[in-house]
C-alpha cells in the first residue's frame, strides 16, 4: 500500500500541481464570470435596424385597407409598441407579491424594446382586389435602386376574415408573403398589426368593447411561491430543473478528465520507456492501482472546485435550501464507481498500445459507452420513474449517471433501488479492475503491433 500511495502521489502531483491544470481548472468559472456581463452588454446593443420598404395589401374584405394604412405607419407602430410595453409593465406589477417590492420596470421595458428592435418605416401600398397574386409576389423578388421603394411584404386578406358567412363555423384569415431574409422581428410586427386590426373590426361589427374583453380574458398571474421553514419565497422552478443536469455534467466531467489523463500518462510512460524504470521499483499492480488512485484525486479535485463554486453561488443568493446534501454524497459515490470503471479500462488500453494514435480504435467503444450513458440520462430527468429509466439505473455503465439524475429529480427513487444500483456498480468496477489488471500486467512491456480485443482476451487468459 505504501508503494501504491507513492505512485498515486507522483501521479497527482505531476498532473494536478501544474500551471496548465490549475489554469484550466479555474479558467472556466472565471470565463463565465467575465463573459456573462459582456453578453448582457452586447444583448443591450443588439437592436435590429429599422426595416425600410413597402407593405402591399390586397384587402378582399373591403373593411381593413384604411385601418391598416394608418396602423402600419411608423408613428402608429411606435405608439402600439409603447402600449405593449405599458401592458407588459402592468403585468409585471400585478405579478409582484406583497412585501417583496416592485420589479424593475425600466429593465423590463429595456429588454422588451431590445427584443422588438427599432420601429420599422413602412410605406403602405393598397392593391386592387383584382390584382394578380402571382404578379404581386414577383415584386417581392425585385431589388430597386432606392431601398425605400422595395416591397418587403404582401398581405393577402381573405374575404371572410372579418365577416363570417352564414352557416360557416370559422372566420377566414390572411396570408403574409415576404421577400427573402426579412428580419423575423419585422415580420412579427406586421403579423401583430394585421391580427389586431382584424380583431378590432370583428369586435366592432359584433358590438363588443375590445378593452373590456381584454380585461375579462386576462388574469394577472403572480409568481409561484414556495413555503419554506423561514417563510415564503419565489419558486425557482427553472433552477430546480437545471440542478440535476448540472450534477450530471459535473459527474461526466470528473470521470472524463481523470480517465483521459490516466490513458495519456500511461501511453507516454510506455512509449518513452519510463515504465521500465518504474517497474524496477514497483510491481505492475502497484503501478496500475497507484495511477488509478492518483488520477481519481485529480478528477475529484475538479469535482470539488466546481461543486464548491456552485454551492457558494447558491448560498450567496440564499438558495441553499434547494440543495439536498445527500445528493452530493451520492454524487461522489457514483463518481467513484463510474471513474473506477472507466479508468481501469483506460489503464488497460494505455498499457496495451505504444502511442496515442493506436489507442483510438480501442478507446472508441469505451468513449461511446460513456457518452451514451451521459446523454441518455437526460430523458430520465423528465420521466425518472419510467420503466426504461428504472432499468437503466441497474445497467452499467449507464447506472451511475441515470441513478444520479433520478436521485436529483423531483421524483427520487426508493432507497433500496439506490443501494442496489451502488452494489451492482461496485461489482462491475471490481470486474473491470480485474480485467484491467490482467491486461496491464502483460501489455505494459509488450511492444510492436497494437492488439485487438481478441488479443486482449488472450492476454487475460495468459495472466
Amino acid at each position: 500500500m505504501k508503494k501504491v500511495l507513492q505512485v498515486a502521489k507522483r501521479e497527482f502531483v505531476s498532473t494536478a500541481l501544474t500551471k496548465g491544470f490549475i489554469v484550466g481548472a479555474l479558467i472556466l468559472p472565471a470565463a463565465f464570470a467575465l463573459v456573462m456581463p459582456l453578453i448582457g452588454f452586447l444583448f443591450d446593443q443588439a437592436k435590429a435596424p429599422a426595416e425600410v420598404g413597402r407593405v402591399a395589401i390586397i384587402d378582399r374584405t373591403g373593411q381593413l385597407d384604411t385601418l391598416l394604412s394608418e396602423r402600419l405607419l411608423p408613428e402608429a407602430l411606435a405608439e402600439a409598441r409603447r402600449g405593449s410595453l405599458d401592458d407588459l409593465q402592468k403585468t409585471a406589477e400585478s405579478g409582484a407579491t406583497e412585501g417583496e417590492g416592485q420589479p424593475d420596470l425600466g429593465q423590463v421595458a429595456q429588454v422588451a424594446d431590445t427584443l422588438l428592435g427599432e420601429t420599422p418605416k413602412f410605406t403602405v401600398n393598397i392593391l386592387d382586389v383584382e390584382t394578380d397574386l402571382k404578379s404581386a409576389q414577383d415584386r417581392l423578388r425585385e431589388e430597386p435602386e432606392q431601398k425605400d421603394e422595395r416591397t418587403l411584404a404582401l398581405v393577402d386578406l381573405d374575404a371572410d376574415a372579418v365577416v363570417r358567412p352564414e352557416g360557416q363555423a370559422d372566420f377566414g384569415s390572411y396570408t403574409l408573403y415576404t421577400r427573402p431574409k426579412v428580419d423575423p422581428r419585422t415580420t412579427n410586427t406586421i403579423e401583430r398589426t394585421v391580427e389586431r386590426a382584424i380583431k378590432d373590426v370583428r369586435y366592432e361589427l359584433a358590438g363588443m368593447d375590445r378593452d373590456e374583453l381584454r380585461r375579462l380574458t386576462s388574469v394577472g398571474q403572480r409568481d409561484v411561491q414556495e413555503v419554506t421553514e423561514t417563510g415564503t419565497r419565489e419558486s425557482n422552478q427553472i433552477l430546480q430543473f437545471v440542478l440535476p443536469g448540472a450534477v450530471l455534467v459535473l459527474l461526466f466531467m470528473g470521470v472524463m478528465t481523470g480517465g483521459q489523463y490516466l490513458l495519456t500518462t500511461t501511453v507516454e510512460e510506455k512509449s518513452s520507456r519510463v515504465v521500465e524504470v518504474l517497474l524496477s521499483a514497483v510491481s505492475p499492480m502497484e503501478l496500475m492501482f497507484g495511477k488509478i488512485v492518483g488520477q481519481m484525486f485529480v478528477g475529484m479535485c475538479l469535482l470539488l472546485v466546481y461543486t464548491g463554486v456552485g454551492i457558494f453561488a447558491m448560498l450567496w443568493f440564499a438558495l441553499a435550501d434547494l440543495i439536498d446534501w445527500t445528493d452530493l454524497v451520492y454524487m461522489f459515490i457514483f463518481f467513484l464507481i463510474a471513474y473506477t470503471i472507466i479508468a481501469s479500462l483506460m489503464a488497460a488500453i494505455g498499457a496495451a498500445v505504444n502511442e496515442m494514435r493506436e489507442a483510438q480504435s480501442l478507446m472508441a467503444p469505451v468513449m461511446m459507452a460513456l457518452v451514451f450513458a451521459f446523454y441518455l440520462s437526460f430523458p430520465a430527468m423528465m420521466s425518472p420513474s419510467a420503466p426504461w429509466a428504472v432499468a437503466m439505473s441497474f445497467i452499467p455503465p449507464f447506472s451511475p449517471f441515470t441513478m444520479l439524475i433520478r436521485i436529483a429529480s423531483t421524483e427520487p427513487p426508493p432507497l433500496w433501488q439506490i443501494w442496489v444500483s451502488i452494489a451492482i456498480g461496485v461489482v462491475t468496477a471490481y470486474a473491470c479492475v480485474w480485467f484491467a489488471a490482467k491486461v496491464f500486467r502483460v501489455g505494459l512491456l509488450m511492444f510492436g503491433k497494437p492488439p485487438n480485443f481478441r488479443t486482449l482476451v488472450k492476454w487475460v487468459r495468459m495472466a
